[in-house]
């Protein structure tokens, strides 16, 4: 679904550490001189005896020059590795040499210093065909690796970040920026904590050098509910603002205008579909006979992509990951990415007669808004934009459940650039789904069988439920994983759940519900003491997933959707049986968060126990100053479900 790797390089590309230029040393001063570097990096060792790595350096270099009178940028990326562990030799023992669309390697080298008496023996580290091989073998505990290699950066617009920290401790981490004093540079700095960033502009030889820099940072940490590690990760973005050549009479803005980033952005689809083959125009004739209005017909087009057309994304060239192909292209081959489904709607629409436009915007793993920065860093989705009713509507090729009008989960929230022309654009905000919207009714009915309950389930599931469980489905083709699937949604009480039938009904039409019914049994539920039954009917543990159980966490929790969700259990009273004892009736909630309801029913006329619950979760993000209150709310729910109805026999 994205367009290009290389718009999340900031990760991956990264590793850098500063190079040491490094010979055969034959004289007793060098090897002095070694003799002290064992010993500075014996005391790292010992400081860190408990870690497997650590990372002594980790930078990159970039350097913004002119060349032929023209402005060119390329980096040096290294990282420096010290071996602690007798585990880390064979599982830390490769590093990454990563070119990128727009980004060709150029020089790379890999040097080992193992540990050989007071000193240390260097081992370049080549394979057969005399390229840098970036896997190290024939370590020791206490050796050393450098790993470093050189980029060209071929578009301006386009320049890689760095992020700080990796997989285990870090010593010293820098990423320093040259550029020559007619080079106005822009840096966003982001994560959850950029206060560990120092930051350092001085001028050197008519360069200005931008300098951030990291010390002693502890192992990243991972952490659930978050898009992606750029949400807490500390990390700068560098882009080139303007520039002034020698003799130009005006400035040449790349970066930090909207107008300017619109402007490039739309040269990847300039001319798209200026020219439709017939098979397209008869086709879209066909889809739209009879439908009465412009909402109608999009929704027919997008419900044929929808059917028709399948995921795939193959990039040939570095701008495949930006300029989708034309629809009739598209068309021919029944497959294409989020960029050519985009291009085969857009088209149809305008065969149809409605203006359509391309739209690039983030999922949610890209944490910025277009006021931050303006660069290929806020994009890696394209989608097409339709204005039905005055408000705009994004069919999205790459979902193949959802109906007219929806938006894919991972963009809610997001800001999509909708371009109209070369100097018109707009930028939208992505809704958030309504948590009434996005519904699952979960009715369960349960019989008792000795310590055993045996029941039924009808769920019920609309709006976000729904489509991805029906996503999912569609790429079940083997009956042990869909069985696997579906029991994974239905499983409630103990580990001793057995599903023993069920049935799908996933609708095609309308909103696109979907039910899924089943029967079951689970083993050893019911807990008896003389002619007492205890009988636990809160079979799903509702919500306690969001306890929020990382006291160091200063980001917020982000959650994929808001959702309600109405549960019901009823119990049939076995004949014979009285109920001695329901649960008291519970309430609780927290005020633009999430809110519960539980009660307990009895009917002596029906010889039914009902218990009802009922969720509405109205956020998707849970604020670091809300975690304690949250917390609180489940650690509540936590307790009633440990609550039992007692039926008492004959």
């Amino acid at each position: 679904m994205t367009m290009t790797n290389a718009r999340i390089q900031i990760l991956w590309q990264r590793k850098a550490a500063c190079l040491l230029v490094a010979a055969i040393l034959v004289s007793c001063a060098a090897h002095a001189q070694l003799s002290l570097k064992r010993q500075k990096y014996d005391s790292i060792a010992a400081r860190y005896k408990n870690e497997h790595i650590v990372y002594v350096e980790d930078s990159r270099k970039m350097e913004i020059y002119e060349e032929d009178g023209e402005l060119k940028a390329r980096s040096t990326v290294a990282d420096e590795k010290l071996y602690i562990s007798d585990r880390s030799l064979n599982t830390h023992n490769q590093d990454g040499i990563y070119g990128g669309t727009f980004t060709s390697v150029t020089a790379a080298g890999a040097t080992a210093y193992i540990p050989d008496g007071n000193d240390y023996k260097m081992v370049q580290n080549r394979d057969k065909n005399g390229y840098v091989s970036p896997r190290y073998t024939g370590l020791k505990k206490n050796s050393i690796t450098r790993t470093w290699y050189t980029q060209e950066h071929e578009e301006l617009r386009m320049l890689p970040g760095f992020a700080f920290g990796n997989e285990a401790p870090t010593l010293y981490s820098m990423f320093e920026v040259r550029a020559p004093r007619y080079v106005k540079m822009g840096f966003l700095v982001k994560g959850a904590d950029t206060s560990v960033i120092k930051r350092t502009v001085k001028e050197d030889g008519g360069m200005i050098v931008y300098r951030f820099t990291v010390k002693n940072l502890p192992a990243v940490k991972e952490y659930d509910e978050v898009p992606n590690v750029l949400y807490y990760m500390a990390h700068v973005i560098p882009y080139v603002v303007s520039f002034r050549m020698t003799g130009a009479r005006k400035d040449s803005v790349l970066n930090g205008d909207i107008n300017a980033h619109h402007r490039f952005e739309y040269n990847f689809v300039n001319g798209l579909n200026y020219k439709t083959d017939s098979f397209l125009r008869k086709k879209t004739a066909e889809l739209i006979r009879g439908a009465y209005s412009d909402r109608e017909k999009v929704a027919r087009i997008f419900g044929w992509v929808q059917k028709y057309f399948h995921y795939e994304a193959l990039y040939a060239t570095d701008m495949d990951g930006f300029v989708p192909n034309p629809a009739d292209t598209v068309c021919k081959r029944m497959y294409g990415d989020c960029k050519d489904m985009s291009s085969v709607l857009m088209a149809m629409y305008q065969v149809a007669g409605i203006p359509a436009y391309c739209a690039v915007i983030g999922t949610n793993d890209k944490p910025y808004t277009h006021d931050e920065i303006q660069t290929q860093h806020l994009y890696n989705h394209m989608i097409c934009a339709v204005k039905l009713d005055g408000e705009w509507v994004f069919p999205d090729g790459t979902t193949h459940v959802q109906p007219l009008g929806t938006d894919r989960w991972d963009i809610q929230g997001k800001e999509a650039m909708i371009m109209m022309d070369a100097t018109h654009h707009k930028i939208v905000r992505i809704p958030e789904m309504p948590a009434t919207r996005n519904v699952t009714i979960d009715n369960t009915t349960i019989d008792l069988a000795y310590n055993d309950v045996t029941g039924t389930t009808y769920q019920h599931y609309k709006g976000y439920e729904a489509w991805e469980i029906a996503e999912v489905l569609a790429y079940k083709n083997r009956k042990k994983e869909k069985d696997e699937f579906i029991r994974s949604l239905a499983k409630r009480g103990n580990n001793k759940f057995i599903l023993k039938n069920y049935d799908v009904d996933a609708r095609t039409d309308g909103e696109k519900d979907l039910i899924i019914t089943t029967g079951f049994m689970i083993g050893d539920h019911v807990q008896k003491a003389g002619r007492e039954y205890f009988v636990n009917m809160n079979l799903e543990n509702t919500f306690l997933d969001l306890r929020m159980n990382d006291e160091d966490r200063n980001f917020p929790m982000y959650l994929k959707w808001k959702k309600t969700v109405k549960e019901t259990v009823t119990l049939n009273v076995p004949k014979g049986f009285r109920v001695s004892y329901v649960p008291k009736n519970a309430r609780g909630g927290v005020d633009g968060l999430w809110s519960y309801n539980i009660s307990y029913k009895v009917n002596n006329a029906n010889h039914t126990v009902t218990l009802t619950r009922e969720y509405v979760l109205n956020t998707m993000k849970i604020m670091p100053s809300q975690f304690a209150a949250n917390n609180k709310l489940v650690d509540q729910l936590k307790k009633l479900y440990k609550e039992t109805v007692v039926l008492t026999g004959k």
